[in-house]
């Protein structure tokens, strides 16, 4: 027994060690494989760095060489040509073969082994005859598909050289020297004769040029290099395959024996006829031992397998029973399941008619109708408890005949009733509205079926079924029924919720409609939360435009007369103001800025209140400027008076000067000068005594206001087209006659043009319109000047008021205009946008015709 395990333990090891050799030899090989290409692959790049170099060392010096042939073309053999004549040749500065030679040859004496070789076949001179191998690189040239050059490692006199080759071709120009002898330089012809390097065409290789780098050194380093790379990986390769070797012994061949012994184990268990034990019946090596054990194992399997085939067609009946069992239980499921979606389907229909709806006339009877499509019912009712009058009161009906329009129905009572057992109908439905499902049996075997319909603990109707089987009512449908009656309660209360809300919301927007003045409801955000219709009217704005923006959003042209600072300081403060502020246009607004506190006392928004006292304004206005003409025209009429008499005395005497001083002409500019200037102050008083008498016209009479106007163009028109002022008119010819004094109201109109003229002070447009406004007649006069400053526009119309310089004005034409317009029993005003136009708009009652 002994000698047999030793036996079987002698073959197992040389087994193990067969297949050891096998993978070491395989690895060894793959190894110096590995090592020998890595050091092919290093010399290939190091000799295509070698030859890198040596190219650019060459194309050094080919660039070189090449430059001295040019020299020679271009630069000496030229100046020798025409210093010498066309057929003079000197071989040391005309030929560029000789030339580019002996420079070499000189570079050669520093680097003699550096090859250069300028060769042709037939050479004129016989030590630039081609040899052999320059001979094939002649011929490789010539043909058509030739490429312009060649490089590459070449052995000359058993040294490597890395050479350059380009082929040289005849150019048009060379054919002065190696085309026909007679046409050649005779001194060329004496010095070479005329046998070798004639006949040439252009375009023909004629020979080539090379350049040879010595690379015996550089190749022998790199061959060394490639040596000690090749020695050094194989060292590396040597200990690699030491440690696989001992890695593939302790790992792999261990592995490999234990797992024929676990398969040798369990073909025993499983009584397979285990593999023999004798050297001849062994494999190879281990893995075709465990080849056949798994075959081994694979044929029990097989055995078993087709005895759990039968075993399965014995239960293949057990199971097709079970399986018929199963869809009987799933189709039943089934069943449920389609039931109860619809149940939820039903459930969130309910909802969401209960979140649509703003009424609750609205979804009772939609909710009746797809609770009875559910339930097993022949009709329903809905009833709602009127608190005001504690009765139940019906809302709608399907189906249900014995419904009553009302019941009595006393909520104090209710621990009362809920305690009690009820059999009759008015019971059950009282028991039900206290909170309880309840069920009333008829004679027939139906009843009815009540469910509260409640929200937070608080009943608010009823729904009650008509024509029910109450042992045909599941649990399941009791407990939807009561979540449907608890969605309707809810959906009960915020409807009778919004619906109050909505009667508030409009009682306050019908208060907020009443006011005529403008008035809105701001949040913390200054963002408008309500606006008045009078608002809305004032600045031709819809609702929707307003809902939820800033003022100054909605009013792009600043036109909002509610600022940003003052709405701000309520906010932060809490405090009313109260401010007047002008608008963009002239309108002049007196502002009341409320805070709107909650129940904390923090402020949450603000109302503004605005009302428009531009009107008013004006009319103060017109007060104290015809108080201030009153005062002035008596001060002027006093003025006036006193001045007159001493004026007519100077003008007197300045007649008498004049004609006493008839030869004196230096006097009479002096004369002249005063004259003038009493003049000036004359007419100063006449307009004093015109402003303070207030009339001086003729007597009012019915004409046409276009009339007049039209006549103060024809005076102005001059002035306009001599200072290049375009000019618009728009007359309303259905204007009627009104009653006019024409000769005041003209000056009044001539007034304004002359100033819109003098604001232009060059090219500009000015445009007169009438029109028909209200129950007046309007004249405009607009011109694109510079405005007025805001500052003085209230001042303009105030007598000796003026902005033109000292000298060329009164001050009195506004205010004298001002004065006859009131006179008509209108109007006169402006508007003006600083920098861009001015309007003076005059209007007149119509009422003035008869």
């Amino acid at each position: 027994m002994v000698e047999e395990k030793n036996a079987e333990k002698a073959t197992g090891s040389r087994r193990l060690l067969y297949v050891q050799k096998r993978f070491l030899t395989g690895t060894a090989v793959l190894l110096m494989l590995f090592c020998t290409v890595g050091a092919v692959l290093i010399y290939v790049q190091e000799r295509l760095f070698l030859e890198e170099n040596a190219y650019k060392k060459s194309e050094i010096l080919m660039r070189a060489v090449e430059a001295n042939m040019e020299y020679v073309k271009e630069v000496l053999r030229p100046k020798m040509y025409s210093l010498m004549g066309e057929h003079a040749f000197v071989l040391e500065a005309m030929s560029t073969s000789f030339v580019s030679r002996s420079v070499m040859d000189l570079f050669s004496t520093h680097l003699p082994e550096y090859v250069y070789r300028r060769v042709a076949i037939n050479a004129r001179n016989p030590q630039s005859e081609a040899d052999a191998m320059e001979r094939r690189m002649i011929e490789f040239f010539t043909r058509p598909d030739a490429p312009h050059e060649w490089k590459g490692l070449v052995k000359r006199d058993s040294t490597s050289y890395y050479f350059r080759f380009r082929p040289v071709i005849l150019e048009p120009e060379c054919l002065h020297c190696h085309g026909q002898p007679e046409d050649a330089p005779q001194d060329l012809v004496r010095l070479y004769g005329s046998q070798r390097g004639f006949g040439r065409k252009p375009g023909e290789v004629v020979g080539l040029v090379g350049i040879g780098i010595p690379v015996n050194a550089a190749l022998s380093n790199i061959r060394d290099i490639v040596t000690s790379i090749f020695l050094i990986g194989f060292m590396i390769m040597g200990v690699l395959y030491l440690t696989l070797s001992l890695f593939f012994n302790k790992v792999v061949v261990h592995n490999l024996k234990d797992l024929l012994a676990i398969f040798e184990r369990g073909l025993v268990g499983l009584q397979v006829p285990v593999l023999s034990r004798s050297k001849a019946s062994w494999g190879s090596d281990e893995i075709e031992d465990l080849c056949r054990s798994a075959e081994l194992m694979v044929q029990h399997l097989n055995e078993a397998r087709r005895r759990l085939e039968i075993h399965s067609e014995k239960l293949e009946a057990m199971v097709a029973e079970r399986t018929r069992a199963l869809e009987r239980s799933q189709e039943k499921l089934r069943a449920q399941i389609i039931q109860r979606n619809r149940e939820l389907h039903t459930l969130t229909e309910i909802a969401e008619l209960t979140t649509q709806a703003q009424r609750i006339q609205d979804i009772l009877p939609q909710v009746l109708a797809r609770t009875l499509a559910l339930v097993p019912a022949h009709g329903g009712a809905i009833y709602l408890i009127n608190e005001n009058s504690n009765r139940l009161e019906l809302q709608i009906a399907h189906n249900a005949d014995d419904a009553q329009p009302e019941w009595l129905f006393d909520g104090s009572r209710c621990p009362v009733v809920l305690e009690e057992d009820h059999a009759d109908l008015a019971g059950t439905l009282h028991e039900a509205a206290c909170g309880q499902v309840s069920f009333y049996e008829a004679k027939d075997g139906m009843g009815h079926l009540h469910i509260p319909l409640c929200c937070r603990g608080r009943v608010l109707g009823v729904m009650s079924f008509h024509g029910v089987d109450v042992n045909s009512m599941r649990p399941e449908m009791q407990e939807l029924l009561f979540s449907i009656g608890r969605q309707i309660g809810v959906a009960l209360e915020s409807l009778t919720n919004l619906e109050k809300l909505l009667e508030s919301k409009e009682l306050l927007q019908t208060v907020f409609n009443g006011i005529t003045d403008l008035l809105i409801l701001v949040d913390r955000e200054s963002r408008i939360l309500m606006v008045n219709k009078a608002y809305l009217q004032r600045f031709g704005i819809n609702l929707q435009e307003v809902m939820g923006r800033l003022c100054t959003e909605v009013h792009a042209d600043s036109q909002c007369p509610f600022g940003d600072c003052s709405l701000t300081d309520v906010l932060r403060t809490g405090k009313p103001t109260t401010q007047e502020v002008v608008g963009a246009r002239g309108e002049v607004y007196l502002l009341y800025l409320y805070p709107v506190t909650d129940e904390s006392g923090r402020v949450t928004g603000a109302i503004l209140y605005g009302k428009d006292v531009t009107q008013q304004k004006r009319v103060e206005q017109k007060i104290q400027q015809t108080e201030r003409l009153v005062a002035l025209g008596q001060l002027s009429a006093g003025l006036a008076h006193e001045l007159n008499n001493p004026l007519g005395v100077i003008l007197c005497y300045t007649d008498l000067l004049k004609r006493e001083m008839a030869d004196f002409p230096l006097g009479l500019k002096d004369v002249a000068v005063i004259e003038k200037h009493a003049l000036n102050c004359k007419r100063i008083v006449s307009d004093l005594l015109k402003f303070a008498r207030g009339h001086g016209g003729g007597r009012p009479q019915l004409a046409s206001l276009n009339t007049v106007v039209e006549e103060a163009l024809q005076i102005t028109g001059h002035q306009f087209r001599k200072k290049g002022i375009q000019l618009e008119c728009h007359l309303d010819e259905t204007l009627p006659e009104v009653l006019l004094d024409v000769e005041r109201m003209q000056q009044v109109l001539v007034n304004l043009l002359m100033n819109a003229i003098q604001a232009l002070n060059g090219r500009g447009l000015v445009r007169v319109t009438t029109r028909r406004h209200s129950d007046t007649l309007e004249v405009r006069v607009w011109d694109n000047g510079p405005g007025i400053d805001p500052s003085i526009r209230d001042k303009i119309f105030d007598p000796f008021f003026t902005t033109k310089d000292p000298g060329e004005g009164s001050g009195l034409g506004l205010a004298v205009s001002y004065g006859i317009v009131q006179d008509h029993g209108g109007e006169i005003f402006v508007e003006s946008e600083p920098g861009q136009w001015t309007e003076f708009i005059i209007r007149l009652p119509m009422e003035r015709t008869t």
